[in-house]
Order: structure tokens, then C-alpha cells, then sequence
């Protein structure tokens, strides 16, 4: 049996604005701000000019943002702090859709927060609230008619911040502004400055364009479970530049022209075991950068348009193709990794390839050919540059292969790679000595005067000098090198060998090796 007992008071609580903002910081609040100026302007047709201007005071603690996209009408001015209420419809291919990010901005940013708006030519209206009415369960608000401010514009104003600004958040800001608002501001008419000096787009579509390799546009459109429809533009090739430690490359997506997430390298667009691999420097060069276009409704975005929700129906369907995009692209890119100058930077101009996608669910092709044969392993040059070498000499076989043991010792995350490298390479200094003593004199030198004549610190033996000709500089390097290693192998402190040092050594052996076996090591 059901039978009503009350009624339950669903309005939410306005502190849970303040539960909601954890996540916002300076670039996310403004933004969103500068997102209701487009919106606005979107709603009207995008027939004038729009011009948004930031303004942030470090040494008075404010923030101005004011735009002249047309203003808000006075039954519009609801949506200023209704949760879940927004003057743009899921059919709009605007940005801001889900009532929120407005009311989180302001809150996140200040406690003290002035708003007035005059809708084309109307009255200018003005909407205030502080920590005072957060901390009331009361909802309404007070509207105020005040002095008239320019026709169509609206003034956002913030004191009593909750972020600090500083030049270097500042400078921040405006890169992340350059950034997500690229596309709108490559448009006429519009401007977006902040403290006075315009915000200049800042795009990442810096390609070469390896012959048969070269990006791809791929375009296409998707119908979504609502039969709507979104047109998806891909960009995707190798960048011009390696971008590891900026981190620069990855998967970029494009929601109605405001970049929501950039560089992405998470297992949900391939960088994983068995599809494009874990984010490495060997994949540097992979750079995906996917457009999307039409009703907000239908975007893959979260609710502070700050990254794509993965679990959506539009990225649901783009995904497994999107996959082996990424996946051949950073085949190439780890392929040719050691010859990127030659084979992928060379080519910095060329034309991008025009792929249509009849259907992106069942295309799962990248169209591109084969990936490019991968480069001989570095043993596998060495062994094959001196293959004839062997057959007279098989003794010069493992030392080469000392050089390949060093240099791959020393490309491994450890702390004390140079070091075991450097060993490396003193053993095969030593080896190379032995192996002529033993191998190139005639008569070879006996088993028991092995030991004495290659002890080479604090000097190297006279008659081992007499017995191997080689330069006095080199003698002089061979001794000190064995110096440098009795000194870190005994001595108190953690051996520390810089790259400066192992180069040297590894150059050291190398001259040896050419000198006494004509050994071959630029392969």
C-alpha cells in the first residue's frame, strides 16, 4: 500500500556552490566566463562584432570581465544562479548547456559578486550577492535597475577573491586563453583581451610531412541516438617537433570551436599496452587533433568543459577508429625514432591528404600504408658494418659489442646509468688490450704476463706501451681513465659519472677500437 505522508524539500542547498568549485581554478572560472559572452553572442546569430575584455588587479584583488555580446533581457537574468537553468537549448551549437559553470565561476573566483547587463537598448540591470546570502536558505535575489551602462553589453564584477594572481598565473591565463579560444578568435570581428593586449590564438597543428606519411584530414559526420547530427573534422600526422617534455603531443579535442581537451594520453584514446603504447619519447611525434561541430546536447564534454567524457555516445562511437589513428601514427613516430631529422623533420612543408569517412563506426582504418620498416637494432648495424672483420678476426665480435652493451646501459632510467656504462666500456678497454696481446703479437704474450702488463693505474706498464703502438695523448687518456674508475670504485662517496665524462670514454674506446682492429662503430 502507498499512501502520501509529506513532502520533501528538494531545493538545494546555495552552499552547495561552495561543495562544487573544488576543481576550479583561475583558467577554468574565467573561462567560463568568457563562455557565456559567446554563448551569448551565438544565441544572436553571430551577426556583429563581439568584444570581451579581462581585467585582473593583483594589487586591488578584482576581476572586470566585460563583453558586448548583446546583454541579457530581464527574464533571462534567472539564469545568472538558478542551478541547472541556462539560456542556451541542447540544440544550440553553443558551449555553455548545463546551468552551472556561470554559478561556479563566479563563486569559485569571489565573495563578492556584482553582475549588470543591458540588453540592446533597454535598462541596465544589476544582480549582487556575497558569502552573506550563500549562508541563507533564501533563494531570491534582489534586482536592482541602475545607471546605464553601454547598449548590449553586460559587466561581471568580482572583489574579495578567493585566487591569487600573479604575473606568472597571468601569463598562464592568457597561453590558456590562446589556447581554447583559438578558433573563435581567427574569426573577424572578434576580440578577447586581457589587462589591455589582445589574446593571440595559440594552435598546436605544426606537421611534417614524411612522403606517404603525411596528415590526414579526415572528415566526416555522425547521426547520434536523438537522429542529430555531428560533423567531425581530424587532423592527424607527425609534428614538426619532438615535444616531450612539453608534453605537447597526444590526442586534442574541439568542441563546437573551444578546445576542451588538449594533449590527451590516456588509455581511452590508445596510449596503452597494444594499441599506440605508454606515453614515451619514442612517440613524441603523435599529434590528433579532433574537431567536433553541432548541438551542445550532442558534445563529449564534462560540465566544466575542461576535459571529454568518455563515456559519451559521440566518443563512444568515434573511439575505436580514433584508436588506430593514434595507434598508426605512433607507429611511425616510434619506427623512426634516432632518425627523425632525416626521415620526418627533412619534410616540413607538403600537402595534407583529404580522407572522407563515409562512417567513422565501421571505418576502423587509418588509411595510411604500412608502417615503415623499423631501423636495424643498433648490435644489428654493428654486427652487420663489420661482418667481414669477424670472419678473418671473430675476437673483435665482443668488443663492438662492449660499445652497444655501454650505449644501451646508458639510454636506461637508472640513477647509475652512466656509471655501469662507464665499466662497461673500461672492460671493453681492457678487452681490447688483452685481445692484441694475445691475438695480434707474434708471439703472443704469455698467460701469466697478462695481468701485470694490463694493470693501467696509477701507470701503464712501459712494455705494454712498447708492445701496442698507440699516440702518447691516448696512453695518457687510458690512464687516466683507469684512475677515475680505482677512485669511484673505492672510494667513499656514490660514484657520479656525467654525461660529459661517459662521452669522453665511450670516444676513447672508439679510437682505440679503429686504431688497433679498424673496428666500425658509426653504424
Amino acid at each position: 500500500m502507498k499512501r502520501q505522508v509529506g513532502k520533501l524539500d528538494a531545493v538545494p542547498s546555495k552552499r552547495l556552490f561552495l561543495s562544487i568549485i573544488a576543481d576550479y581554478d583561475l583558467n577554468k572560472s574565467i573561462c567560463e566566463l568568457v563562455d557565456n559572452g559567446f554563448d551569448v553572442w551565438t544565441r544572436a546569430g553571430r551577426k556583429s562584432a563581439i568584444n570581451i575584455k579581462l581585467s585582473l588587479d593583483e594589487e586591488q584583488g578584482t576581476i572586470r570581465v566585460e563583453d558586448d555580446a548583446g546583454g541579457l533581457a530581464r527574464d533571462e537574468l534567472r539564469f545568472i544562479v538558478g542551478p541547472g537553468q541556462s539560456g542556451s537549448s541542447s540544440t544550440d551549437e553553443t558551449i555553455g548547456i548545463f546551468g552551472v559553470g556561470t554559478k561556479r565561476a563566479v563563486v569559485a573566483l569571489a565573495e563578492d559578486i556584482k553582475i549588470r547587463t543591458r540588453y540592446g537598448d533597454g535598462g541596465t540591470y544589476q544582480v549582487e550577492f556575497d558569502e552573506t546570502w550563500l549562508n541563507d536558505d533564501d533563494w531570491e535575489l534582489p534586482l536592482f535597475s541602475v545607471d546605464a551602462i553601454p547598449p548590449r553589453t553586460t559587466h561581471v564584477e568580482l572583489q574579495k577573491l578567493r585566487v591569487k594572481i600573479s604575473d606568472d598565473s597571468l601569463e598562464l591565463l592568457r597561453n590558456h586563453l590562446g589556447a581554447t579560444y583559438a578558433k573563435y578568435l581567427t574569426r573577424p570581428g572578434v576580440s578577447l583581451e586581457l589587462n589591455g593586449t589582445p589574446v593571440m590564438p595559440r594552435f598546436f597543428d605544426d606537421w611534417s610531412f614524411p612522403p606517404g606519411y603525411e596528415p590526414r584530414h579526415y572528415t566526416g559526420k555522425l547521426e547520434t541516438p536523438k537522429n542529430r547530427i555531428v560533423e567531425v573534422e581530424v587532423l592527424a600526422g607527425l609534428s614538426s617537433e619532438s615535444s616531450p617534455t612539453a608534453g605537447e603531443y597526444g590526442v586534442y579535442f574541439y568542441c563546437n570551436d573551444r578546445l576542451v581537451a588538449p594533449a590527451m594520453k590516456s588509455f581511452d584514446v590508445g596510449f596503452t599496452r597494444g594499441q599506440a603504447g605508454l606515453p614515451h619519447p619514442k612517440i613524441a611525434l603523435t599529434k590528433v587533433i579532433v574537431s567536433l561541430r553541432g548541438d551542445a546536447g550532442e558534445m563529449p564534454w564534462n560540465s566544466s568543459k575542461s576535459d571529454v567524457s568518455t563515456k559519451h555516445h559521440v566518443f563512444v562511437a568515434l573511439h575505436d577508429w580514433l584508436v588506430t589513428v593514434v595507434a598508426d601514427y605512433a607507429r611511425i613516430s616510434r619506427t623512426w625514432m634516432g632518425d627523425w631529422s632525416d626521415k620526418v623533420f627533412a619534410y616540413n612543408v607538403g600537402r595534407i591528404v583529404d580522407v572522407p569517412i563515409a562512417d567513422f563506426i565501421t571505418a576502423r582504418r587509418s588509411f595510411l600504408p604500412d608502417a615503415p620498416k623499423s631501423r636495424p637494432r643498433l648490435a644489428e648495424r654493428m654486427a652487420a658494418k663489420n661482418l667481414r672483420l669477424v670472419k678473418r678476426k671473430p675476437w673483435v665480435k665482443g668488443l663492438y659489442e662492449g660499445v652497444v652493451a655501454a650505449t644501451t646501459v646508458a639510454k636506461q632510467p637508472l640513477e647509475q646509468a652512466n656509471w655501469f656504462s662507464f665499466n662497461l666500456l673500461d672492460l671493453t678497454l681492457t678487452s681490447a688490450l688483452r685481445a692484441y696481446l694475445v691475438n695480434e703479437l707474434d708471439p703472443g704474450v704469455d698467460e701469466k704476463d697478462l695481468k701485470l702488463l694490463l694493470r693501467r693505474a696509477p701507470r701503464v706498464p712501459a712494455d705494454l706501451k712498447t708492445s701496442i703502438t698507440l699516440p702518447d695523448d691516448v696512453w695518457v687518456q687510458i690512464e687516466n681513465m683507469a684512475r677515475r674508475r680505482e677512485a669511484l670504485t673505492y672510494g667513499r662517496a656514490d660514484p657520479v659519472i656525467t654525461d660529459t665524462d661517459l662521452h669522453e670514454a665511450e670516444e676513447l674506446v672508439k679510437v682505440v677500437l679503429m686504431k688497433l682492429y679498424h673496428i666500425h662503430l658509426d653504424a
